[in-house]
């Protein structure tokens, strides 16, 4: 099996610092980063390896005169793959902290050997509940979102601001249940009813059809439809060009019109409305600086997989910084992330008791922009706490 790793961030300050004092040169701070580089989800990966090299070239490269080094493992979105290069790192590379992937299969696989370990590990992706529900755990945080703490909102504005009733569809697979299920509890709560579902085979079905005439024969109000990458790209089309969408509104977690599709996707994204912790229509000083600085660094805008992996790094630095470069007691460092709180691209960012970060969550539309595609952010849920249950230290801290 090929390796695949890579050496990600020695910046020009790093290699500086290194150097600064011949024979006495401070040890580098060694970051393990699992993430799918081929697979189904490369492009994902690229982009979240774009926003942690962002994050450390933001800090310079150093903390506390310690060189920040990513060392890079292609986990190819399989746990089995997952595992035997977390082990890698921590045996032959000597991370001293990890972070990363997309998969939360994954995740969940790595995780309890780096628990054992006493290796904190910052989520950037893996959306599954379980990860701050009943499986969360001492050493383990998440940037990103449970897919209870995007979708939940969505619902609770879908039954205040949409229509009374819905229908659903979604792919055959964990994370679109879960997403479908806190629609559903918001949605409900506030009195939507949900009049019919269907879950589609996933990676298997080309024509959706048959999914949008049920639908169709339901008469909802609106639709809340979960897909990804390119079933995504294919549900969008194939919803417009069925003549559904002319008259019966679609809503879905972001990723069912991702910046990375809609050119692909066309007009057919337009009218979407959907939550995400970030867009970079966001019109927040600390967001525009973000966005230019990256457009310049990467000549490309950012987005959400970007900015969650930007902030899983950001984390690792600021608890860093408050450790001052002291990474020998791992248990202090967890301590550390647990306080770490600031402002960012997505707006303010801290972790809960469960180590979810605690995080706005914004309900956007895709609207025109030029001759593209954008968003225009219609609500925002701030500081948004994760509301999965079922973490045993989540009360008892």
């Amino acid at each position: 099996m090929r390796s695949h790793t890579k050496i990600l961030a020695m910046t020009t300050a790093a290699i500086l610092a290194l150097g600064a004092r011949p024979g006495h040169a401070a040890d580098p701070i060694k970051i393990g980063v699992l993430m799918p580089t081929t697979g189904v989800f490369a492009v994902l990966g690229q982009r979240q390896l774009k926003g942690m090299q962002f994050a450390v070239d933001e800090a310079g490269g150093v903390v506390a005169g310690r060189p920040l080094v990513m060392i890079q493992e292609d986990t190819e979105g399989k746990p089995d793959v997952g595992v035997s290069k977390t082990r890698k790192l921590v045996l032959s590379d000597k991370v001293e902290i990890m972070t990363g992937e997309i998969n939360s299969a994954v995740a969940l696989a790595v995780y309890p050997y780096l628990s054992q370990q006493k290796i904190p590990y910052v989520i950037s992706n893996a959306a599954a509940n379980a990860i701050t529900g009943e499986k969360c755990d001492r050493y383990v945080f998440r940037a990103s979102y449970s897919s209870a703490q995007i979708t939940e909102p969505m619902g609770l504005w879908s039954a205040k601001n949409g229509p009374k009733s819905m229908y659903v569809l979604a792919s055959d697979y964990v994370a679109p249940h879960e997403y479908v299920a806190a629609f559903k509890k918001g949605y409900e709560a506030g009195g939507g009813k949900i009049v019919g579902e269907e879950y589609t085979p996933f990676d298997r079905t080309q024509d959706y059809g048959p999914y949008i005439s049920q639908a169709r024969a339901a008469n909802p109000g609106g639709v809340f439809a979960v897909y990804f990458a390119g079933e995504a790209l294919l549900f969008v089309k194939q919803y417009e060009s069925y003549g559904l969408k002319a008259t019966v509104p679609l809503y879905g977690p972001i990723g069912i019109t991702p910046p990375v599709l809609r050119a692909a996707q066309g007009p057919a994204a337009l009218g979407v409305i959907s939550p995400s912790n970030y867009v970079k229509e966001l019109d927040t000083p600390v967001n525009r600086a973000f966005v230019a600085a990256f457009r310049a660094k990467f000549n490309e805008d950012p987005e959400e997989f970007a900015v969650m992996a930007y902030d899983s790094m950001r984390f690792i630095i600021e608890a860093l910084r408050a450790r001052n470069g002291d990474t020998k007691d791992r248990a202090a460092l967890a301590d550390a992330i647990e306080k770490v709180s600031y402002v960012g691209p997505r707006g303010p960012m801290s972790m809960a008791k469960n180590h979810q970060a605690t995080q706005n969550v914004y309900i956007v539309k895709t609207v025109k922009e030029g001759d593209g595609v954008g968003f225009e952010v219609i609500a925002t849920y701030p500081n948004f706490v994760d509301p999965v249950q079922g973490c045993p230290f989540n009360d008892a801290k």
